[in-house]
């Protein structure tokens, strides 16, 4: 006996929060551990200058460029392979038309980015924001290269 596969639209919603729980829980376990470690380089306005000149309160410096790739890296890293895992558990057939597959992958990490440039929105310098949302959208984009080769 073989069971068919649902594909109403019942369905579809179904297979959308499958991916989304499962993009919430790789979020989860991915990024509680870089927030609590990376909160102060991202919020820390002495630290980054306009023209990235890395002069600490203290009055210390340091190479300003290998500091700023501790913003987007931690950022691609997250949204990357909270993409992939959203990716991977959406099932076939939905995750052949490519508005539903990018909408199941990408809600997660995309909304997750939203919401944290929102909680700490008085605290961010011009350059944390741009270079995290490079970082997320660097990230987004290798999951579901990655999502895609796997097939």
């Amino acid at each position: 006996m073989t069971s068919a596969i649902r594909t109403g639209p019942l369905a579809a919603s179904a297979a959308q929060f499958r991916s989304w729980a499962a993009g919430l829980l790789a979020l989860a376990l991915v990024a509680y551990p870089q927030l609590t470690l990376l909160r102060e380089p991202l919020t820390d306005q002495n630290r980054y200058g306009p023209f990235g000149d890395g002069v600490t309160p203290a009055g210390a410096s340091w190479p300003a460029w290998g500091d700023l790739l501790a913003l987007p890296l931690p950022a691609a890293v997250c949204a990357g392979f909270t993409a992939l895992v959203a990716g991977r558990l959406h099932r076939a057939p939905f995750r052949d038309s490519p508005a539903q597959h990018l909408l199941a992958a990408l809600t997660v990490p995309l909304a997750a980015h939203a919401l944290h440039l929102a909680w700490l929105w008085a605290d961010l310098t011009a350059e944390a924001i741009l270079l995290t949302s490079l970082g997320v959208g660097l990230g987004c984009l290798a999951g579901i290269l990655l999502d895609l080769a796997l097939d």
